[in-house]
């Protein structure tokens, strides 16, 4: 998982629109109620870490103090002081900074996959590529971006920065400074650009637009990688380390005005973006085609056989014993899935796992295989397990072999019977332990006392030895250890050579390296202690594995349309000798390194002791980021108003006044979202005035009906957010309960100026959603819950899933004036269709809504709550008693035309549903019943708007009313008709 800034996608949301207040989402931080908080305070970070986890946070304090001025220095600021959060207990490997509030957050959990973290310390790579985000957000705080704080606080500043600035800037001015200040940044690692490579080679020189934009049509790399490549190639060209500043200052001094940052370019480049992309694109290309100059590659035989152009990944090829070999399949058609491949190349669905700790390796023994998946806490999203699952390819039987911890890889020992795996533990202490596959037990643990890193252990072919990667500072080597008496040994110091994916099979120890500029694989004779190419790959040669009978090499090689699985003999005669090979170094790294004048930067980081004490999560509860005007997504409401929440997200306050455009009228209002405890409390109190009006038939003449009061309203409750997913299913559940007030004061309609009812008809009266004078105080009960399949990028929806959602407001307090109950429920169900990515889906809704004649004076005490109903599409309904509808879809895509109108629009798909729609209500009381019915069609476009990176949609819904035969032709945006 790559390391990322955490952002809304769509700018709106940040400058000028917040989404309407009725429940806070459950934070994405939250971390369990019980956890003591400690702190450390330097001059320029306060440091929130857990009990027991003292000794990293004052290494992650000295590295951030000592990273501060150099790190900030090529864009010219110098941050303020900024909370930094330390997560000890989640299996996810990743990090973050944010505003609203100001702050980042490190996940602890150090990656098992080479390829990702090279040869540098988990924490050491998290400072550098986090804080040169902070220093970013800093620099955006300029010019027309600094008013926009003053006058509306952190989210707007973060919108009009991302608005001003793409975040393929972000991500690769960040990967930029990682690998210079670092041993082994990923633009040192050629894995990270093996997309990029493979598709330039192979003559696909996409546009800018989809290069950044992303397709549905080819695999394009995301925007770390593009952008690590642009804001290298400039520096490079230029020169100049602080070319980025004088850009960024531009674009970000004036955000308002389009395409600002292409037009910063090119008052410093005379090219705009689009013409640096192509200069970009042309230099590296060359390059890369000058690297394969006068290379032989390896002869294969490829196993896999390929049904379509789409791009596939075969991943992590193991020998089973029918001769073929299961593998992780992953595509832009296809989510992960374990599949077996034949020695012919025939394919078959082996099992779908849940989500894939992917550790960059693989194991399987006989027909079993195992392999990471997470395991996430219900209630509190930063506590994370990754367990080890097996599957009997014969039986078709999984397992759960070790949960409850943090587990780092997985390998099966050659019999079957013991999995070796790396545990993590609260504190950051890791270890190569042994675990029994049936019973879960940990049979043998490997001391490691100095706490160094260990990743990706593997089993020797004879069951003895366990062989792993070892990274002590930043220095790497691979060690084995004999199982059966914990004897280590050392057998190859690999230095700072970005070596993984180690096995060994006899006398030879079988590896990936980075050496020649390309991965491949090589070997190293242990006895004579020489090392061997065994590989010689055009774009990569990843993940080998030797056969049983030790006649076979089975390994990746990476091709135009992703990862085969290939083969080669097992033949040392026809290995090179790796003394022979000319090491090639990566494109831009020793110029960035040398730039920036620091490259032993993380070598000399200080040991001060800082001081530490107790946080108390009260204590910074109150921590307002965001003020001022702004209005909701439907643009009907304008607010002024003010924002907090804590460091913690255990916390959020919004108040302010709220001018309700459609009703001309305003109300005052404060909303909290206490997180901290298991259910989550919500309270919410609004004061103010309200008006409305209905159309109504009388004597065959339509008339309107105006109401005006004054209305205060309480509402406060629970509820609680669980994440149950464990399989490939994502699963979660909500279920809440709130009471509420609502008193009516001064009510008036402007027909007879006295109350709810017309000329003495209060049982037909129609306008019950409206109380009058008086106080309602309801109880509203809330249940919902989806299990959905996973989906590939391709996919619309998922092939398979249910959704349930049920609400029942009802007035059981006797102390109100009113009396009232509805019940909804809505619930859909997913299916696959005739064609991959096609989906049939249904979906259905009841509700029972309380209507009766009872008079209490001189007007009915009933109340008739929102209609929370659909309607068919291309119908407007009544109220009801008694309410039934049910829709069937058929969703698919039509093409991917990856189709650029210049700056402003990027067309990536084009998509059709036809849909059959059937609602009946009934009112009993009134002797009244109605069908609504309907058929039609909805073709719907995904695009990219102005550049952005996140992706719209907007469509045209075509419906025919079986009942009044008289189609409707409406615009859809997003999934709302209008």
């Amino acid at each position: 998982m790559n390391i990322r800034i955490y952002c809304a996608a769509f700018f709106l949301n940040f400058c000028f629109l917040n989404p309407g207040y009725s429940q806070e989402a459950v934070s994405a931080e939250t971390s369990p109620a019980s956890m003591n908080w400690y702190q450390i305070n330097t001059d320029h970070f306060k440091l929130l870490y857990p009990l027991g986890f003292e000794r990293e946070a004052q290494r992650v304090a000295n590295t951030l103090e000592h990273i501060r001025e150099p790190e900030a220095a090529s864009l010219g600021v110098k941050p303020k002081k900024i909370s930094i959060v330390l997560h000890s207990q989640s299996a996810v490997s990743n990090g973050f900074v944010t505003l609203a509030p100001r702050r980042s957050e490190f996940f602890a959990m150090p990656p098992q996959n080479y390829n990702f973290i090279g040869n540098n310390e988990w924490l050491t790579l998290l400072s550098s590529h986090e804080y040169r985000h902070i220093v970013q957000f800093q620099k955006s705080l300029t010019g027309f971006n600094k008013a926009i704080h003053l006058l509306f606080g952190q989210l707007a500043q973060a919108g009009m920065a991302f608005v001003a600035v793409p975040q393929w800037f972000w991500e690769g001015d960040a990967v930029a400074v990682e690998t210079a200040f670092t041993n082994s940044g990923r633009g040192r690692i050629p894995e990270f650009d093996l997309l990029l490579r493979t598709n330039f080679l192979e003559n696909r020189n996409f546009n800018y637009h989809k290069q950044y934009l992303r397709s549905y049509k080819h695999n394009v790399p995301d925007h770390y990688v593009l952008g690590y490549h642009m804001v290298s190639h400039l520096r490079n060209k230029t020169g100049n380390p602080n070319v980025w500043a004088d850009i960024t200052q531009r674009a970000w001094k004036v955000p308002f005005i389009p395409f600002a940052f292409s037009n910063a370019i090119k008052k410093e480049t005379g090219m705009h973006v689009n013409d640096l992309y192509k200069d970009m694109a042309k230099e590296i290309k060359q390059d890369w085609e000058a690297q394969l100059e006068d290379l032989s590659f390896t002869k294969f035989s490829t196993i896999n056989k390929r049904t379509s152009s789409a791009y596939t990944d075969y991943s992590y090829p193991q020998p089973i014993s029918n001769g073929g070999a299961v593998v992780l399949k992953s595509g832009i058609g296809d989510f992960s899935q374990l599949v077996t491949v034949t020695k012919e190349g025939k394919e078959h669905k082996a099992f779908v796992p849940g989500p894939v700790n992917d550790a960059g390796m693989l194991s399987a023994a006989g027909n079993k295989v195992v392999w990471n998946e997470y395991r996430l806490d219900p209630r509190w999203q930063t506590r994370s397990y990754s367990i080890i699952k097996g599957f009997d390819i014969t039986a078709k039987k999984t397992k759960v072999i070790a949960r409850h911890a943090r587990y780092g890889a997985a390998a099966l020992s050659p019999d079957g019977k013991k999995v070796a795996t790396v545990v993590t533990d609260d504190n950051y202490n890791n270890n190569l332990v042994v675990i029994d596959y049936e019973s879960g037990q940990v049979v043998r643990k490997v001391e490691n006392p100095d706490n160094h890193f260990i990743s990706m252990p593997r089993w020797s072919n004879d069951g003895k030895q366990i062989v792993f990667l070892q990274l002590i500072g930043n220095q790497k080597k691979v060690a084995v250890v004999n199982e059966q008496f914990g004897d280590l040994t050392t057998l190859f110091e690999a230095g700072d050579e970005n070596v993984g994916h180690p096995i060994l099979h006899n006398n030879f120890l079988i590896y990936n390296s980075p050496a020649s500029g390309i991965d491949n694989i090589y070997a190293m004779d242990i006895s004579a202690q020489r090392h061997y190419q065994v590989t010689s790959s055009k774009y990569g040669a990843y993940n080998p594995s030797v056969s049983a009978d030790g006649s076979t090499i089975w390994y990746n090689e990476q091709t135009r349309n992703g990862l085969d699985i290939v083969t080669i003999p097992f033949d040392p005669s026809t290995w090179k000798a790796k003394e022979m090979i000319q090491e090639v170094p990566s494109l831009f790294a020793e110029m960035l390194s040398e730039q920036e004048g620091q490259p032993a930067l993380m070598e000399s980081v200080p040991n001060t002791a800082y001081p530490t004490k107790r946080y108390h999560r009260g204590s910074g509860m109150i921590n307002p980021h965001s003020w001022g005007v702004y209005t909701t997504s439907s643009f009907n409401t304008l607010d002024l108003g003010i924002t907090s929440k804590d460091v913690l997200s255990t916390t959020v306050i919004d108040m302010g006044y709220r001018f309700d455009v459609t009703e001309q009228t305003g109300l005052w209002r404060a909303n909290v979202s206490y997180q901290g405890m298991y259910p989550v409390l919500d309270f919410q109190m609004t004061y103010g005035q309200r008006s409305g009006n209905e159309d109504y038939v009388q004597g065959g003449t339509l008339k309107t009906i105006n109401f005006d009061w004054e209305e205060t309203q309480i509402e406060s409750g629970l509820r609680i957010p669980l994440n149950l997913t464990h399989s490939k299913y994502s699963t979660r559940l909500s279920i809440g309960n709130s009471i509420g007030i609502t008193k009516v004061n001064n009510f008036k309609n402007d027909l007879d100026g006295g109350g709810r009812f017309i000329d003495d008809s209060g049982d037909r009266f129609l306008f019950r959603t409206y109380a009058d004078n008086g106080q309602l105080i309801f109880n509203h009960f809330s249940f919902d819950v989806f299990n959905l399949m996973k989906r590939s990028r391709r996919d619309i929806v998922s092939k398979w899933g249910q959704t349930l959602e049920l609400d029942y407001y009802s007035t059981p307090y006797p102390a109100g004036d009113f009396t009232g109950a509805q019940f909804s429920a809505f619930a859909s169900t997913y299916f696959p269709g005739l064609m991959k990515h096609h989906s049939l889906w249904f979906y259905g809704s009841y509700q029972h809504a309380l209507i009766n004649n009872r008079l209490v004076g001189s007007r009915p005490d009933n109340y008739l709550f929102r209609n929370l109903a659909p309607s068919p599409r291309g119908h407007s309904i009544s109220r009801f008693q008694d309410y039934y509808m049910v829709a069937a879809n058929y969703t698919f895509p039509i093409i991917y035309p990856d189709i650029a109108l210049g700056p402003v629009l990027n067309i990536q798909r084009v998509r059709g549903n036809a849909f059959a729609d059937y609602g009946y209500g009934q009112s009993t009381l009134f002797g009244f019943d109605r069908t609504y019915s309907s058929v039609g069609g909805e073709l719907k476009v995904d695009f990219n708007f102005m550049r952005l990176l996140q992706q719209f949609n907007l469509g045209v819904r075509y419906a025919y009313p079986i009942e009044t035969q008289s189609p409707t032709i409406e615009l859809i945006i997003g999934n709302i008709g209008f």
